[in-house]
């Protein structure tokens, strides 16, 4: 992925030097920049390449490139304008949908920040045990978990996804303090492991919010 203008509090059109509201289509005069596609989700949304997003300016920015580039706007000008409005609007949202999320976020920006090697999936590096925990508390949980034992693995889900959240930022924070070659493996390591975890540890909150109220 292209870390490509990593972050712009603005964008001026080529053609009709209008402000632009993101980097992919004017929303003046519809020209748009194809070549712009491979920006990371942080460029392409104008936001500094780092875990520490605000999400208050997060939706701010959706909200505001959601008014400008409704592809409603351009229903009367065109099929090809309105085309164009409508991969804009969705390469947005998958950007957005990418850095909502915390551990999300921190995939997307683990292959920003590592080595391709050091940010291949890590499944298969988990602790055994830890995969069969996993393995026995779904099918624990398929089978039907008494309300108090259900109270229980609540309060482990939410405490288990905080601490691998510290664990990335601490991480990330270690990242942009210019480590060493050794200090920044270890950073990726822990980042790629506390996301292969969440991505456990969130099926097992899945799985219990299809057996009653949300946690």
């Amino acid at each position: 992925m292209s870390t490509y203008a990593k972050a712009t509090e603005s964008w001026r059109c080529d053609d009709c030097s209008a402000e632009m509201v993101m980097p992919l289509f004017c929303d003046s005069c519809g020209v748009d920049y194809p070549e712009r596609k491979r920006m990371s989700p942080f460029g392409l949304l104008g936001l500094p390449q780092s875990h520490a997003v605000d999400l208050n300016e997060l939706e701010q920015r959706e909200v505001k490139i959601a008014r400008r580039l409704h592809p409603d706007r351009w229903q009367g000008r065109g099929e090809r304008l309105y085309r164009r409005a409508l991969v804009a609007q969705s390469t947005i949202n998958e950007s957005l949908g990418l850095l909502r999320d915390p551990f999300v976020r921190a995939s997307t920006l683990l292959n920003l920040r590592c080595e391709a090697d050091e940010a291949e999936a890590v499944d298969t590096k988990l602790p055994q045990g830890f995969l069969i925990e996993q393995l026995e508390l779904q099918e624990a949980i398929e089978e039907g978990l008494p309300a108090s034992r259900k109270r229980e693995v609540k309060k482990q889900v939410r405490g288990e996804l905080a601490t691998l959240q510290e664990a990335i930022v601490e991480a990330f924070e270690k990242l942009e303090a210019e480590p060493s070659d050794d200090e920044q493996q270890a950073a990726c390591e822990a980042i790629r492991d506390a996301v292969a975890r969440s991505r456990y540890w969130s099926n097992v909150r899945t799985a219990l919010r299809g057996q009653g109220p949300p946690l």
